[in-house]
């Protein structure tokens, strides 16, 4: 999966306009409460089988953090 797919899906899960997240987008850009960290984490467990804990929940400072959980679990 490519990182414009990735954006794509984060961008459907924030319910934002196509284009509008970069890697280098900060979190608090964005929609970033504890509904779309609840969002978050069902869709990287769905689609990347992965778990996210609450520690890397805020740790996610840009999209680009989001991205490279999503590329360690293709």
């Amino acid at each position: 999966m490519t990182q414009a797919e990735k954006i794509e899906i984060l961008e459907d899960m924030f319910e934002v306009d196509p284009g509008t997240i970069k890697p280098e987008m900060n979190m608090d850009e964005l929609p970033w409460d504890s509904i779309a960290m609840l969002s978050l984490i069902a869709l990287v467990n769905e689609r990347f089988e992965k778990r996210l804990n609450g520690l890397q929940l805020r740790s996610f400072n840009t999209i680009k953090d989001v991205l490279d959980v999503m590329e360690q679990t293709v």
